[in-house]
């Protein structure tokens, strides 16, 4: 759930490469997170044997329950929030270990359309109670507009959309071509986010932090 409590488990066993396995999470979580929302965390799981030989990756499928449009997208296993390492294997592209921070941008899309965005606090080992997250909205020449300080917890996740964070006030000033720095010293964070229309149709992609 946002706070990062546990609601519901699933086993996949010691999955041999090249499988095919599918999981159906409205089946997993049945309801048990309300109206509300959550995300899902992958993890090696040596119990019926097996190794970490590789980065573990998945294709995930949302689909709009009232309309069916659907969309698509995929993330791989990474290394969260701490000062460990595993066989050598850096928590960021662009430089050693640690990458402990994170610096996000966020298209947004054109008016009327919203843009959603979930940011999640993974950790592999408990690491800091309550990110220091920034939302830094920039105009289409690069002038900061506005900024807002969110917490998310250690383990949890914020979803939110463009249109409810930022009053209208904002957007105007903001203009055409806006965007949002998403920014954080304290954590790495890591995300999906999207544009959605009033007809229900929406993109959806993982945003990745360094």
């Amino acid at each position: 759930d946002p706070v990062g409590q546990e609601v519901a488990r699933h086993s996949f066993g010691c999955l041999p490469r090249a499988h095919a396995t599918s999981l159906s999470v409205d089946s997993l979580v049945n309801y048990s997170l309300g109206e509300g929302y959550g995300h899902m965390e992958m993890i090696y799981d040596f119990a019926e044997g097996g190794e970490a030989d590789g980065w573990l990756h998945g294709l995930f499928r949302y689909r709009n329950r009232s309309t069916a449009h659907e969309a698509e997208t995929s993330f791989g296993a990474h290394i969260f929030n701490t000062v460990l390492t595993f066989r050598n294997e850096p928590q960021s592209y662009n430089g050693p270990a640690p990458g402990l921070s994170t610096r996000l941008f966020l298209r947004l899309g054109s008016e009327p359309d919203d843009t959603m965005c979930h940011l999640i606090y993974p950790a592999s080992t408990p690491w800091r109670d309550t990110s220091k997250t920034q939302l830094v909205l920039h105009d289409g020449n690069g002038m900061e507009i506005t900024s807002i300080t969110v917490g998310i917890p250690c383990g949890g996740s914020l979803y939110w959309r463009y249109h409810d964070v930022f009053d209208a006030a904002d957007r105007r000033r903001a203009g055409k071509r806006p965007y949002v720095v998403i920014r954080d010293v304290t954590c790495r964070l890591f995300g999906y986010h999207g544009v959605m229309n009033e007809s229900g149709s929406f993109s959806f992609d993982h945003m990745f932090g360094f």
